[in-house]
């Protein structure tokens, strides 16, 4: 099979990749407020003032759960989801939310991280300047720290984001369903078709690569802008 023969064959093929590409990121995406939320909620904890045994219950909870998921594999977390604790959503006829869950939650134990480290990267000092201005821990977090940590945090945050839409690869090693057809993410439309036609396996691989290097470039280019954004109103 000649070179445009191969690429011939991808442009038959473009509406499939298209689709796979738009459950990749539909799981990406739906990952990503699901870990946010999770993250929000461990990074309050973690650094919420330990005055009572509830708040040190849940503290100790949250730094377990932080180190398993960043201990281990995604791949890894993925499977034993999917087997174990998602078996449920498994077997619906649209499962789509057992990968947007299992990676909400790996993301989730990060982004708690990248927020706890840019609240804490704010001054001690409007903590405290907000308490003796009588506004509560919750209020002087809300209206005070957190608007500065979010200047600290975007950038990372994006990178998470980043990291996580590759990840998502990983998907392939797991059956997808929507209304009871099985569908492919990017990598496993990729393979899948690869597998068919062997000649042009690599002509797939490549054009599965650069589809994920867009969306990673396009991005970049939105952190980019944000931060411009950040910087200009900080000015």
């Amino acid at each position: 099979m000649t070179f445009a023969e191969k690429i011939e064959k991808l442009w038959d093929l473009r509406g499939l990749f298209a689709e796979s590409l738009g459950y990749s990121l539909l799981i990406a995406f739906g990952a990503v407020v699901l870990g946010f939320i999770i993250g929000v909620i461990l990074a309050v904890i973690r650094i919420a003032p330990k005055t009572n045994p509830v708040i040190r219950f849940f503290d100790k909870i949250a730094v377990l759960y932080i180190t398993v998921i960043r201990g281990t594999p995604t791949l890894v977390q993925l499977l034993i989801l999917y087997n174990s604790v998602l078996v449920w959503f498994k077997r619906m006829p649209t499962n789509l939310l057992v990968p947007i869950i299992a990676f909400g939650i790996n993301s989730g134990a990060y982004m708690a991280e990248i927020i706890r480290s840019g609240i804490s990267a704010v001054d001690i000092g409007q903590m405290e300047a907000g308490r003796s201005l009588g506004l509560s821990w919750i209020i002087t977090m809300r209206r005070v720290i957190i608007p500065q940590a979010v200047k600290t945090v975007v950038p990372t945050i994006f990178n998470e984001i980043i990291i996580l839409v590759k990840e998502t690869s990983v998907v392939s090693y797991i059956v997808l369903k929507v209304n009871s057809v099985q569908k492919y993410d990017l990598l496993g439309m990729a393979e899948k078709q690869g597998l068919a036609t062997p000649a042009c396996y690599l002509v797939f691989l490549f054009f599965a690569a650069l589809l994920y290097l867009a969306v990673v470039m396009l991005l970049t280019f939105l952190q980019h802008l944000i931060e411009r954004r950040l910087k200009k109103n900080e000015r």
